[in-house]
C-alpha cells in the first residue's frame, strides 16, 4: 500500500516486491506510515508509536464528570496555522477539544483512531487541507486519502456497535480561521447527542 499511495514515488518495489526507499524523493509527509498496517515505517522524531504515546498522555476526565473529550488531528500546513491565527485574534473555541498536529492527514494511521477510542475519547476530528480543483493538499493527495480511509473506518465502527458520527473529517484553508469555533462547537454538539464512548473505562 505504501508504494501505491506515496504521491512522490519515494517508495518502489524491488525484485522481490519489497518496498524500496528513495530518500531523495521523500518529503516526510508520512503518507506511507499512514498506509502501513504493519507499523514498520517511521522517521526521526515522527512515528506511529510517538503519536500513540501522545494520545495516551492526555488526561482523561473521570466518567462521572460526563465531560466529552474530543481529539482533533490537525495538519500543519493549513489547519494548525489557522488555529494559531484564531488564537492571535482572540477567538475562543470549546475547551473540551485537544489538538495533535500531524504533517498531513494522509499520515493518520488507523492505529491512532483505535488508540483514541480505546482510551475513552468520545470523538475524533481530522482537519486538514482542502481538496478539489480549486485547492490542493500540500502533499497532493493526503486529504483525499484521509477521506477514503475514514470512510472505511466508519463502516468498521458501525460493525463494532460504535456510532460512525464519532469520527469526522473537515477541510480548512489557512485563511478560514474564523470557522474554527463553528467546526469544533458543531462537533461537540454531535458528540453530546451521541453520548459517552462506551469503551471508556475498559
Amino acid at each position: 500500500r505504501c508504494t501505491e499511495e506515496c504521491p512522490f514515488g519515494a517508495l518502489n518495489e524491488d525484485e522481490k516486491g519489497t518496498p524500496e526507499y528513495n530518500m531523495t524523493r521523500c518529503r516526510r509527509c508520512g503518507i506511507c506510515f499512514g498506509a502501513c498496517p504493519e507499523r514498520i515505517i517511521s522517521f526521526p522524531n515522527y512515528s506511529i508509536d510517538a503519536v500513540s504515546s501522545m494520545i495516551k498522555a492526555f488526561e482523561m476526565p473521570e466518567e462521572e464528570d460526563e465531560k466529552p473529550r474530543i481529539l482533533a488531528f490537525m495538519c500543519e500546513n493549513d489547519a494548525l496555522p489557522a488555529l494559531d491565527e484564531a488564537a492571535k485574534q482572540g477567538i475562543k473555541w470549546n475547551p473540551w477539544v485537544r489538538i495533535i498536529p500531524v504533517r498531513c492527514l494522509g499520515a493518520i494511521n488507523q492505529v491512532w483512531i483505535a488508540d483514541t477510542l480505546s482510551n475513552g475519547w468520545d470523538g475524533i476530528m481530522l482537519i486538514g487541507c482542502q481538496r478539489g480543483d480549486d485547492y490542493q493538499c500540500h502533499y497532493m493527495q493526503g486529504s483525499e486519502l484521509a477521506h477514503t480511509r475514514m470512510g472505511n473506518l466508519q463502516e468498521t465502527l458501525e460493525r463494532l456497535a460504535l456510532e460512525s458520527e464519532r469520527v469526522e473529517v473537515h477541510e480548512l484553508a489557512r485563511d478560514e480561521f474564523k470557522r474554527i469555533p463553528e467546526i469544533l462547537d458543531a462537533f461537540v454538539e454531535v458528540i453530546d447527542e451521541v453520548g459517552p464512548n462506551p469503551m471508556k473505562g475498559f
